[in-house]
Formats: structure tokens, sequence, C-alpha cells
């Protein structure tokens, strides 16, 4: 073995798959780069602020969709080939969004387009998760997967929106966005061109009989269900904070390029702590870590971020300090992309395809919860709520024991009763 493969292999990293997480890096970073920007900028070009929120629900929706049915789709296609379709829809509507929609402004293009763009970069990055957990040694998988969130977020969280920060005045928002598309092409090049690792995916003959399977089992197995629920759970804060903090803070005097750079390193924090809590969780189990750590801190942080402006006002590091605590819960939820999988191990696509709909669902899960609150109860209300689903996450998980843990505890039950029958 080379010195470079053992050490990707103690730190968790797949070495045959290294170049397929620094192309995922590059694909989500191009596909991603309007997040921390966009709606500012359709404002600015007159459109109102319904248009805007059905918009960005719109490209939630339809990623929540494509997330569910990227799981199955790697098992009838293949992975590789999902991984080209990701890349092949983002072009095509990225081609017409770009040259026609925004320059025209015509809100049926935008809608269509960015709506084809939400399903594209699911099918990509996720199907690459698919590849993640079935070329991880079980020994890593909780580290190997928390490696694929650590360089999402590098891409889609950290590097995005500095870039866009230091790019748009040189380059103008279209300008921008248009090279988000080489990033894709760049990232797709690494993962599916230099990245020469192969694996044998599980086909069936019927694609509509596994689709149907892939629908029936979060029924038939209601773990999963359950577990799509906590995975939703996860990023609700994410989308939800990034609407009620710059409203909110506000009011403490904190301007919105104050709280864009506080919420910058506060994803720094987070994806230190996704590989932190992936070794962690490799070494006492999954499911325990995320039970004690993720929504038990998140949901303590939430309630903290709301009445630390209120406790110390205008104070930039104690404000950071909640947002790192909620950071470090965000980091405790990765291993349930090892976890989940491991719900089902005879139906690993159709499980990966619930995994990918939780996450898919907290793009418009989040703010549908803050509009649902924020009109009767306020930002405290809608904080609250937060709050208190983060704390049901991590009551939740305790139900969602892998069939190994579950036949675990059922042999220890009959050793221990075993003797009392001898007597």
């Amino acid at each position: 073995m080379k010195k470079s493969s053992f050490i990707l292999e103690k730190m968790g990293l797949p070495p045959d798959l290294i170049w397929g997480y620094v192309g995922l890096m590059f694909f989500v970073l191009g596909a991603g780069l309007e997040q921390s920007w966009f709606a500012a900028y359709l404002s600015s070009q007159g459109l109102h602020a319904s248009q805007i929120s059905l918009l960005f629900t719109v490209f939630g929706i339809s990623a929540a969709v494509s997330s569910w049915v990227t799981g199955i789709s790697t098992q009838i296609w293949g992975i590789r080939n999902v991984m080209w379709t990701g890349l092949i829809i983002y072009l095509i509507a990225s081609i017409p969004f770009l040259l026609i929609a925004l320059p025209s402004r015509q809100y049926a293009w935008i809608l269509v387009t960015y709506m084809l763009r939400g399903a594209a970069y699911p099918l990509f990055a996720y199907s690459f998760l698919v590849w993640v957990t079935y070329r991880s040694e079980k020994a890593i998988l909780g580290r190997a997967t928390s490696w694929f969130w650590t360089f999402f977020g590098m891409g889609f969280t950290i590097i995005g929106p500095w870039y866009s920060g230091w790019m748009i005045p040189q380059l103008g928002y279209l300008g921008v966005l248009w090279t988000g598309v080489g990033f894709t092409l760049i990232g797709a090049g690494f993962s599916l061109m230099v990245n020469r690792d192969q694996v044998k995916a599980l086909r069936s003959e019927s694609a509509l009989a596994e689709f149907v399977d892939g629908f029936l089992i979060n029924f038939q197995r209601p773990r999963l269900g359950i577990a799509i629920i906590v995975k939703t759970i996860n990023d609700l804060g994410k989308f939800g904070f990034v609407i009620l903090m710059p409203v909110y803070l506000i009011h403490y005097g904190f301007s919105t390029s104050e709280w864009l750079m506080i919420w910058g390193f506060t994803n720094i924090v987070s994806l230190i702590f996704n590989y932190i809590f992936g070794y962690i969780s490799d070494k006492i189990g999954w499911r325990q870590t995320v039970v004690w750590f993720s929504g038990s801190l998140c949901g303590t942080a939430t309630f903290l971020i709301y009445f630390v402006p209120q406790w110390f006002g205008h104070n930039s590091g104690m404000l950071f300090a909640a947002l790192s605590l909620y950071a470090i819960g965000i980091g405790a939820f990765c291993p349930l992309s090892a976890l989940i999988p491991s719900l089902a191990p005879d139906k690993k696509g159709a499980a990966v395809s619930a995994l990918n709909l939780g996450s898919g669902l907290s793009n418009f899960a989040g703010p549908l919860v803050v509009s649902l609150c924020i009109g009767p109860f306020g930002v405290k209300g809608a904080m609250f709520a937060i709050a208190s689903l983060y704390l049901l996450a991590s009551v939740l998980t305790i139900s969602l024991k892998t069939p190994e843990e579950r036949e675990m505890i059922k042999s220890n039950k009959r050793l221990k009763i075993g003797p009392q029958h001898e007597t």
C-alpha cells in the first residue's frame, strides 16, 4: 500500500475516491454559487417577495424529489450514468437561464429553468454519496460520509459565498454565474474522468418496480420513515436562520455583512466537527452519536441564538459562540449518512434515497416552518419551533437501530434469560 493511501485510509477517506471528493466540491461550488445572494439580486431586478418565495419553494421541491430518486436511479442505471445525467440537466437548464431568463427578467423562464437547476445538483452529488457508501469499509463509513459533507459544505457554504463576494464587483452577477458553469465542468471532470474507480451497482430489470419498491419501503420499514424526518430536521436551522437572523439581528445593531461573515465562520466550525463526529461515531456508534450530541446541542443552541442578542446586545463574539454550539450539533448529525443506509442493507439504494429525500426536504422545510410561525408568533415563535424540532430529532433517533444492532440486543437478552431457565 502506498504511504499516501495509508494516510487517507487512516483519515477515513477511501483512497480510490479522493478525486471524486474533489470533484464534488467543485460541482456544488458551481451549482450553488448563487445561494447566498440570489434573493437580493432578484429583488433588485424588480421581483416581488412572493415571486422570490415561490421560486425558492419550487427549487426546494425539485431538489427534494431529485434527491429521493437519486439512490434508486443509481441501482437502475448505474452511479456514473446518473452523475452524468445531473451534469447534462444542469447545463441544459443553465444556458437558457443565463442567456434568456435572467437578462429578459421573464419570470416564467426563470421559474422553469431554476427548477431544473434544482433537480440537477442532487443527481450528481447524492449519487456520489451512494458511491461512497458502497466503496467504504464499515470501520471508516462514518468518517467517509462525514468527508462527503465536508467537501460538499466547502463548496456550497464556504467557498461559494466568499468567491461570490470577491468576484461580483469584478464580473457582475451574471458573470459570476457563468463561472459557476465552469466550476461544474471542472467538478465533473475530476469526479467522472480523473476518478477512475469503478463500482458494481445492483441493477434492477424493472425501473418502475424499483421506484415503487423505493416508495413502499418507507412504510414497510417504518424506521426509514422516521429517518427521513430526522434528516429533514438536520438542516432545518440552516435554511431557517438565513431568513430569520438578518431581520432579527438588525434590531440589535448587526449589519447584513456582519451576519454573513459570522455565518460563514460558523459553517467552518461545522465542517471541522463533521469529521470529528465522524471519527467519534466510528468508535461509539453512529446512532449513539446522533442521539447524544446532534439535536440536543442544536436545540439548546437555537434557544441561545435567540436570547444572546437580548442579553449581550451587539456582541459578535457571543453570537458566534452560540452559533458555534449550533455548528457543533450539526456536525453530530453527519453519522446519519452512514446509519440510514445501514437500516436496510439489502435495499441500500432505497435507503440512500430516504437519506437523500430528507436532505432535499430541508431546502424548503426550514422556510416553511418560518413562514408558518413568524406571522402569528414572530421570530421568537419560529426559533422556539426550530429548537423543539431539533430536540425531537434526538428522541426519534433512539429508535433507529440497525438490523445488526437489533440482533445483538436479542442475543444479549437470550444470554441473560438462558441461565435462569437452566436453574
